[in-house]
């Protein structure tokens, strides 16, 4: 029975993982994201329904770009900045279980060496740290304190090596050399993770070259293919102009979807995240529209 509860207790509703993922970010975090993107969106709709009637196809672009830069650009901050905040999380977490094994080999029991170990400083990880203890000064049990911590974080890493601790205080054994074994499991992942991205920051550098030789081919196309297309060089009239300019549509919709999912590719490669890929989406994704509209102005 009772370790069908420790399950359910470890299962997390979809509510519960919305609320996570919204307790990640600050109240004034998720207010100016939010701003931002409205003020965004209206500057979006005014341009195409009234502006874009007065302005000239190229201030229309720029207004376009720049309202989707606003819609797009808070969204990916908060998400990259999670993501930066994790890595610190994780970096951090190998020496606050060290510092509880310190606490444990001067015989302190386990909830004292948490208490002694929460009293430094551990970057992204210490505001997690406090709220444990304060659970605890609450009377909250130190697995289930432990745990809220875990969820709070919602990284696998740091839920996997908790459940290891938690297991380990449960049903005995030599605590502190099961810690010494998670910090250094954990620290030998990020030193792997790290060597990846070294490895990988060619095949990065790579993806953007292919990307560029492209959109490239995708202006040549454009500029020099599309217009024969559309002459009546051709022999066959106003007929192939619409066949041309319908081409330079399909070739900036081809070039957006394709910077879109080369960045995100790269971001997964690189940095292991798909959220780490939406600003080489993003980028690439701009640097293809706004090329294929000044190749077709």
């Amino acid at each position: 029975m009772k370790k069908v509860k420790e399950k359910k207790s470890d299962t997390i509703s979809l509510e519960e993982k919305v609320m996570v993922l919204i307790g990640a970010y600050s109240n004034k975090e998720l207010y100016s994201a939010c701003s931002v993107f409205i003020f965004g969106l209206l500057i979006l709709m005014l341009n195409q329904v009234v502006l874009s009637v007065f302005l000239s196809q190229f201030f229309t672009l720029i207004l376009t770009v720049v309202s989707v830069l606003l819609m797009v650009m808070p969204i990916i901050l908060l998400q990259y900045r999670h993501f930066q905040k994790m890595k610190n999380v994780e970096e951090n977490f190998p020496n606050f279980v060290k510092a509880i094994s310190e606490g444990l080999t001067s015989n302190m029991s386990l909830p004292q060496s948490v208490d002694y170990a929460s009293r430094s400083n551990f970057g992204a990880l210490t505001p997690y740290i406090d709220r444990m203890m304060s659970q605890i000064s609450w009377g909250i049990s130190f697995e289930d304190a432990f745990r809220n911590m875990a969820r709070s974080i919602n990284n696998r890493l740091i839920t996997r090596a908790v459940s290891t601790i938690i297991e380990a205080h449960t049903y005995g054994g030599k605590i502190a050399k099961a810690l010494d074994s998670i910090g250094k499991s954990v620290t030998e992942i990020e030193k792997l993770r790290r060597e990846r991205i070294s490895m990988i920051s060619g095949q990065m550098m790579q993806g953007y070259v292919i990307f560029f030789v492209f959109v490239g081919v995708m202006i040549g196309l454009v500029a020099f293919l599309l217009p024969v297309l559309g002459s009546d060089a051709m022999g066959v009239g106003t007929g192939n102009v619409d066949l041309a300019a319908q081409y330079a549509v399909k070739f900036k919709h081809l070039s957006i979807l394709q910077g879109f999912f080369s960045g995100i590719a790269i971001g997964k490669l690189s940095e292991g995240s798909i959220a780490a890929g939406f600003k080489h989406a993003l980028i690439m994704s701009l640097i293809g529209y706004v090329a294929l509209t000044l190749a077709t102005l």
